[in-house]
């Protein structure tokens, strides 16, 4: 197949960006026992990928790479759309190359999340966005949108951010995980092409904004970085929120309309999964305000079966925030019979104040019956509240409860010095304010957050 003997870390920045030119991954040279590589591990790495890569001088210095990491996801092999949709989507703008990625000769594999997608040329990735094509790894989840709204950051849920005011959401098609109670699979489980037309006229979107929009409109809506930036000022949006669907799964038009919303001197918000890889999360990182982190459960076989994923990499990610000083927030949805059992709440939540310190914000989430989880009934209001009290006895301060309407003290922000209410919330609106300058009105000690 003629593929390159050298694998290589791709990063092209190939826009008005300028490019960074390609390197090699870290690690010293394994031993000379390269020839020694077994049958079943060859085909573990996959045929067209081994294929090319057999005789080349750094085969085990890739390998061992490679074996160190998750193997790689299940990719729609033979996905990438044909030539005329191809066309019609590059003309629009909706492509572009991807990031975090590595060049296996005709091969790539991304390197965005833990998923490792390994696809040959055709093939599509577990996140529906990605695509080999010719060599190169392209992301269909650029500038297109399948839908955004302004929403209370409230509702991400941020409590601690800016509370009170009103962000700018957008998502586009895909996801990195494949959750069995996703409230948004309409568009996390389709690719791009199920969500936008690439026919007929052009419309972008952007200042001076239309009255509405048909469903014909969205289709055909193109919402370029410099846009969104745009459109979210023009609204009066100080944020910008990359949520509904998941942001790693979109990282290039993420990463691209975080810079925009900066130029702007508007901030970001990431609401994820937090399963994405370390070198894309920092680069990512440096461009967001403030995150809100879905950490589904504390048990890896309980994320692989209800999530397609895995906790360690959630963990990380979790981490490397606090070491970025990234403001965030962590939501556990409880799921009957998945992620209700007393002990693995009590250790996730002695985790939270071990690693990331007391202040944290934790919200725990009532599940309503959703998508493939339909038959089990909703989270009992008695199991939310023994897992606040069993946050709280963890030490953790601001453990909040949502989608419980009328339960008392489900929303309120205490002072962790004087206990006094310093925010009241009415499900997604701030009733009252008490922090003056980041400090608790009534005593004067420091609330922590992001509050102006």
């Amino acid at each position: 197949m003629g593929l390159d003997q050298t694998p290589r870390r791709h990063e092209t920045m190939n826009t008005e960006h300028g490019t960074r030119g390609a390197k090699t991954v870290g690690g010293a040279a394994r031993s000379a026992a390269a020839g020694s590589m077994s049958r079943r591990a060859l085909l573990g790495m996959g045929v067209a990928g081994a294929a090319g890569l057999a005789g080349a001088a750094s085969l085990w210095d890739w390998f061992a790479r490679w074996r160190d990491a998750e193997t790689p996801a299940d990719v729609f092999k033979g996905g990438a759309p044909g030539e005329e949709m191809w066309l019609l989507w590059k003309a629009r703008g909706w492509v572009k190359e991807g990031r975090h990625y590595v060049k296996l000769g005709r091969n790539v594999q991304c390197k965005v999340c833990p998923n490792n997608c390994l696809l040959a040329p055709g093939d599509r990735g577990h996140c529906r966005n990605r695509i080999n094509r010719d060599g190169t790894l392209y992301t269909l989840a650029y500038g297109n949108p399948c839908t955004f709204h302004v929403d209370p950051v409230e509702k991400k849920p941020l409590y601690h951010f800016l509370p009170g005011t009103r962000t700018f959401s957008l998502a586009t098609a895909g996801c990195v995980f494949r959750c069995l109670n996703c409230q948004n699979w309409e568009i996390s489980q389709r690719k791009p092409e199920d969500t936008k037309n690439p026919r007929g006229p052009e419309f972008r979107f952007r200042p001076p904004l239309p009255a509405s929009l048909t469903h014909e409109q969205m289709e055909r809506l193109s919402l370029f970085p410099e846009d969104a930036a745009a459109v979210a000022a023009a609204l009066g949006c100080p944020t910008i929120s990359y949520t509904y669907s998941e942001p790693t799964a979109f990282y290039e038009y993420t990463q691209d309309t975080c810079k925009a919303a900066r130029a702007h001197h508007l901030r970001n918000i990431v609401v994820s999964c937090g399963s994405i890889e370390e070198r894309a999360a920092r680069d990512l990182y440096a461009w967001v305000d403030a995150a809100h982190v879905d950490l589904k459960g504390f048990d890896e076989a309980v994320y692989q079966k209800l999530n397609s994923g895995r906790l360690a990499p959630v963990l990380r990610t979790l981490k490397l925030l606090r070491d970025l000083g990234v403001w965030f927030e962590i939501i556990n949805l409880i799921v009957p019979t998945y992620t209700d059992p007393p002990d693995m709440i009590r250790r996730m939540c002695a985790w939270i104040a071990k690693e990331l310190g007391p202040d944290r914000p934790l919200h725990f989430s009532r599940f309503h019956p959703q998508y493939k989880l339909s038959h089990l009934p909703p989270t009992p209001i008695a199991t939310l509240v023994r897992a606040r009290d069993l946050a709280r006895a963890e030490g953790l301060r601001h453990v909040y409860i949502g989608n419980a309407p009328g339960l008392e003290d489900a929303g309120i922000t205490r002072c962790p010095n004087c206990r006094k209410a310093v925010v009241r919330r009415d499900i997604y609106a701030v009733t009252h304010l008490d922090i003056v300058q980041g400090k608790c009105r009534f005593c004067g000690a420091p609330i922590p957050g992001v509050w102006t």
